[in-house]
C-alpha cells in the first residue's frame, strides 16, 4: 500500500516558485488598486494652479509636464501588469526546473517594497515641488530677478525631472528586486 501511495509523487514542491507566483498576484492586485489612486493624483496635478498668483502659474507653465503626468497612469498600470507577468513567468520557469533557486533575503523584499511606494511618494511630493517652483517664479509678485540668468528655464523643467526621477527609481528598484528574487 505504501508503495502505491508514493509512486504517483513526482518531485518536491518548490517554495520559491510558489513565492514568485504569489508575488505576481500581489503585483496584479496592487496595480489595480493603485490605478484609480494614480489617476486621481494626476488629475489633481493637471488641474494645478498656484493660488497666490492669480495671473496663472499652472501645470501647463512647466516644460513637458502635462504630457508626462498624462501618461503616468498608463505607465503605472503597464508597469504593475508587466511585473505580475514577469513574476508569474519566473515562478512557472522555476517550477519546471529551468531557473535557479530564489534568494529570499530582506534586501530583496525591501527593494520590491520600495519600488511599490516610489510612485506614491513621487505623486505626494510633486505638488510641494510645484508650489515651491511657482513661489520662486512668482517672486512675491515681482517675478524672477533678471540677475538670475537661466533660472526660469531650469525651473520650468524641474517638476518634470522630479516626476521622471521617481518613476525611474520605481522601475529600477522593482527590476532588480525581481531579478534578485528570481535568481537570475
Amino acid at each position: 500500500m505504501r508503495k502505491l501511495m508514493f509512486e504517483s509523487q513526482r518531485g518536491a514542491i518548490d517554495i520559491g516558485a510558489i513565492l514568485m507566483m504569489g508575488i505576481g498576484m500581489v503585483f496584479l492586485a496592487v496595480g489595480f488598486i493603485m490605478f484609480p489612486i494614480c489617476t486621481t493624483a494626476t488629475n489633481t496635478l493637471l488641474a494645478y494652479t498656484y493660488t497666490p498668483n492669480a495671473a496663472g502659474c499652472t501645470a501647463a507653465t512647466f516644460t513637458g509636464f502635462t504630457a508626462i503626468v498624462g501618461i503616468t497612469p498608463l505607465l503605472v498600470l503597464v508597469g504593475y501588469l508587466s511585473a505580475a507577468v514577469f513574476s508569474m513567468y519566473l515562478g512557472v520557469k522555476m517550477m519546471k526546473g529551468g531557473a535557479g533557486g530564489t534568494k529570499l533575503d530582506l534586501g530583496t523584499m525591501l527593494m520590491l517594497g520600495i519600488a511599490l511606494i516610489f510612485i506614491a511618494i513621487g505623486l505626494i511630493i510633486l505638488p510641494v515641488t510645484l508650489d515651491g517652483v511657482c513661489s520662486v517664479i512668482h517672486g512675491g509678485g515681482q517675478g524672477i530677478n533678471a540677475a538670475y540668468v537661466g533660472l526660469p528655464a531650469i525651473l520650468g523643467v524641474t517638476p518634470l525631472l522630479v516626476l521622471i526621477s521617481f518613476i525611474s527609481a520605481a522601475v529600477i528598484t522593482g527590476f532588480f528586486g525581481l531579478r534578485r528574487l528570481g535568481g537570475a
